[in-house]
Order: C-alpha cells, then structure tokens, then sequence
C-alpha cells in the first residue's frame, strides 16, 4: 500500500525486549502472505493479536513513495515500561504459539514465493540493518523502517502493558525519535504514532548459522549466493555482475576511508 506521510517532529530510549524474535519485522504482509496463509488451519481457530489491525510496518526511502504493510493477524505487539525507568521495551511475538512459530521457523534459511520454491536469503532485519551500499546495491535505494501505531485510544490500551491509555500514549511521544504523523492511503487520512526500529541487534537471537546479520556486500553475496542474484539480475539485466564488484570495491574504499580518519583524524588524498 502507498501512502503518504505529514511530519510533526517532537526523550527516553524505546529499545527491543530480549526475546527470540523481538524485531517482528517478518510478521508484516511485505514477507508473510497476505492471507496469513504461513498459519495454517490454526488461523480459523484464535483472536487476533494485540497488533491486529493497530500496529503497520511503515518503509520510507527518498525519492520513492512511502510503503505501509499490514501485520500479521495473529501478532501480539506489547511495550512496556521498565519500572523506575524511562525506558519503554517493544516486544513482537506470535499470539498462537507465543514463541516463533513451527511454520515460521525455517525463514529465512528456507524462504520462496512456494513451498516448491525455497530460496535461502537474508532474514528483513539482517537486511534492514545492513550499511547503505548493501541496500543500494540489492534494492537500487536506501530505505528506513518504523513501526506505525494507529493514534487512537483502544489501539494503545491494546498494546501497552498496565498503563492508562492517555499516560501512555504521553510516554510514547515523549520517547527518542517518536513521531506522530498523519497517513493518507487512498482517500483516508490516519493519525499514526511512528516509532523507528532500534538498529541494535544485541537484544535478537539468530536461530541459525545462516539467520546472522549482513557484514560485508561480499560476505552476504557469498551466503545467499542464489537470492540476491536473483535480485540483482532483476535489477540490472547482463550487467549484475559489473554492479556487484563496484559496489563491493567503492565499500572496502569507504570502509578504508573511515579507518584512515579514525586513526588521523584527516582523510588521506
């Protein structure tokens, strides 16, 4: 879904709970199918989560129009404030399984359009943290994340924990880099509360050998060879190749840059 966004700028962190699966950002409709297909006969079966219909994934870049997508029917999106600080915690779990589900768990070391189909690639937060040139490169544009909750009173007393929903909501906008926007999609204008997803990855727990964050251009096109060549032969056609190794050259120039300076001070000419 297109949208766009009106800007009211606004202090505590918002950080994510230490749990297996905290970032969440698979449970939105631009990884998961959007007939929450992945549950099964179990989605006929249970309430929907705490994030249901309140909570979207919001993907901004420049020059490009702003992507929103819809959760998961069924995931729980909780915050909570520790106590005797001003530090709120986001935690974002399956409300059926209350851990990563079964049908999830081989994403993203098993991940296709079809179960005929399986392609091993990135999880979306590995890639969501990866440097600029790496998104650049896979997606021909950088892009930034956040986490849109609907501004409206049953929305926020659904998702925060034993806190009245004015208190609440006066949390939220009072916390680091929180905005409250207006969306229109369509027709419609929403009031939406954006929070920016933390880039910390201390707090995740990868699954896997292959579920780990993306260091280099190189190191992730070598561990999932076969997804993002895909990409970039959609991308670029016959010249993927010549795109690949410049971008992988002008990050080992950048990353020697940065060095240089760290240890000089000066960029060295």
């Amino acid at each position: 879904m297109d949208s766009n966004c009106t800007l009211t700028k606004n202090q505590g962190d918002i950080i994510f709970a230490e749990n297996e699966c905290s970032d969440g950002m698979c449970c939105f409709t631009c990884v998961i199918p959007s007939n929450n297909g992945h549950i099964g006969f179990f989605k006929s079966m249970w309430k929907s989560g705490t994030g249901s219909p309140y909570v979207k994934l919001l993907v901004t870049s420049e020059g490009h129009k702003n992507e929103l997508y819809d959760s998961c029917k069924f995931l729980d999106f909780i915050i909570s404030r520790n106590s005797g600080e001003f530090i709120l915690k986001m935690d974002l779990r399956c409300s059926i399984y209350k851990h990563r589900p079964r049908q999830c768990k081989d994403y993203p070391d098993s991940a296709g359009e079809s179960l005929y189909q399986q392609i091993c690639g990135p999880c979306i937060f590995n890639e969501y943290t990866a440097s600029g040139a790496y998104k650049e490169l896979v997606y021909k544009r950088k892009w930034d994340a956040f986490y849109a909750i609907l501004d409206e009173k049953n929305a926020i007393r659904n998702i925060f924990v034993n806190e009245e929903a004015l208190t609440a909501r006066e949390l939220l906008l009072k916390a680091k880099d929180v905005h409250l926007v207006t969306i229109s999609a369509g027709t419609e204008e929403l009031n939406y509360i954006l929070i920016p997803l933390p880039k910390r990855t201390q707090n995740i727990l990868y699954l896997s050998e292959k579920h780990q964050p993306v260091g280099t251009i190189e190191q992730a096109y070598h561990r999932w060879q076969e997804k993002i060549q895909n990409n970039l032969q959609n991308h670029y056609g016959p010249e993927w190749e010549a795109k690949l190794n410049n971008a992988i050259e002008t990050e080992e120039e950048n990353a020697g840059k940065r060095c240089n300076e760290g240890t000089t001070g000066n960029l060295k000419r």
